[in-house]
């Protein structure tokens, strides 16, 4: 099983453990404008667009641990990040 899948699997199961304490799968999909079937199909790790996926974590209140996390990496690659400088142009001996 690659990463990715193992990620929306987790992410799928997690949905489902917070959900399931405060609402059901209809009023989830009420609360985002997401079809209930939608959510079933992340709930179980189907693939489903990050706009959709997000909505969904941001109604649960599992967006900002996520968003912590990304801003974390990406904090720590901007870092690392050098621009290369570029190289002098050679004169010619045509060149006015």
């Amino acid at each position: 099983m690659h990463k990715s899948e193992q990620l929306l699997l987790s992410l799928g199961e997690l949905i489902r453990g917070t959900r399931t304490l405060s609402m059901d799968q209809e009023e989830l999909g009420l609360r985002t404008g997401i079809g209930r079937n939608t959510i079933s199909a992340i709930e179980n790790g189907s693939g489903a667009n990050a706009k959709l996926l997000f909505s969904v974590m941001e109604q649960l209140d599992l967006i900002d641990d996520f968003q912590a996390l990304v801003d974390d990496k990406l904090s720590a690659t901007s870092n690392k990040l050098v621009r290369k400088s570029r190289k002098e142009v050679e004169s010619l001996s045509n060149d006015f």
